[in-house]
């Protein structure tokens, strides 16, 4: 039996409110990680894994995903893989805004994706899982970073819970964002209704049904939720103690921490690590460290900003610590 799997739905329809202001810009999904946007990582993997069509959702800002997407809202490519879009003018959560898609989902199961996430994960080992369960849904869980709310048996390879709903007395896993659907299971989501996968996963369990899991603890995986796991993630690539596959968008030297194009005063001073983005400048006697410095942004002459964010275009001045301009 084939683990091949046709198409992938990115759900990138989120408001992204825990990570305001930054995502009063910018949809979450396109949120810069040293320049690239953050849903790139997930398409270039669902890229590698052999999908033939990718389905992106969009609700916040859809007109941004110009930035990535130039044909947007028209068909598009990434990667060489065709790349289909739906707008979404009311949020339909994840089980919701996968039956809307439905239409543009090519025949078999379905690799649902999160496009806020930054994960490096076996995809073909979950594939291979959801071959081996039959199951309806098969989950990618992980066994920390984050809150466990899936009561899973290991040796079954069997979800038994959800948020503790059903009393379950098994270990709990991390559900990372990442499943694969079956066609059975799609068939009964309800069209048309706001409605995420909790519901329907419990549903199945309470009827008996089959809802599997896998355990991929290998590769990175980081829910960029808020500032400071954004700030996070950009320290630990810049110490090396994070390494991620690069996008093919991406530059021969990614990650860069000074691009082409931004200005640093002579007498300015940077401390520790930033990232400076194209056409960003930093004035006269400002002092920048541990900070992201989005395209066109500026530090004003004398400025202190520290492990902050300057967004596209806007101006810091004064001092800055620990927040978003």
């Amino acid at each position: 039996m084939s683990t091949a799997i046709r198409t992938a739905f990115v759900l990138c329809a989120g408001w992204g409110e825990r990570l305001q202001p930054l995502t009063n810009q910018l949809p979450k999904p396109l949120v810069p990680i040293c320049g690239l946007p953050l849903c790139e990582f997930a398409l270039a993997r669902l890229a590698a894994a052999g999908v033939e069509r990718m389905v992106i959702n969009t609700h916040h800002l859809p007109d941004q995903f110009l930035r990535l997407f130039p044909e947007y809202p028209q068909p598009s490519q990434y990667a060489g893989v065709p790349v289909f879009f739906r707008h979404e003018p009311v949020l339909l959560d994840t089980a919701g805004g996968l039956k809307n898609v439905e239409d543009l989902l090519l025949p078999g199961p379905v690799l649902v994706h999160n496009g806020d996430i930054l994960a490096e994960l076996d995809l073909a080992a979950l594939l291979a899982a959801h071959v081996h369960s039959g199951a309806l849904c098969t989950l990618a869980l992980r066994s920390k970073g984050g809150p466990l709310q899936v009561g899973f048996d290991v040796a079954s390879g069997r979800v038994t819970d959800i948020r503790g709903e059903l009393g379950s007395g098994d270990p709990r896993f991390l559900y990372t964002g990442v499943c694969v659907v079956a066609p059975e299971l799609l068939s009964r989501l309800p069209r048309g209704r706001v409605v995420s996968f909790v519901p329907v996963w419990l549903e199945a369990l309470r009827a008996g049904q089959a809802v599997a899991g896998v355990v991929l603890d290998q590769g990175e995986w980081r829910d960029i939720g808020n500032l400071g796991e954004y700030l996070r993630i950009h320290a630990d690539l810049a110490s090396g103690e994070v390494r991620l596959v690069p996008p093919p968008t991406a530059p021969p030297d990614w990650p860069s921490w000074r691009m082409p194009g931004s200005r640093v005063a002579p007498d300015a001073e940077l401390s520790g690590w930033n990232w400076l983005g194209p056409g960003c400048e930093v004035g006269p006697g400002a002092r920048v460290g541990q900070s992201v410095l989005w395209a066109g942004s500026k530090v004003l002459a004398h400025a202190a900003v520290a492990n902050s964010v300057v967004r596209e275009g806007m101006l810091a001045e004064g001092r800055i610590e620990g927040s978003a301009v």
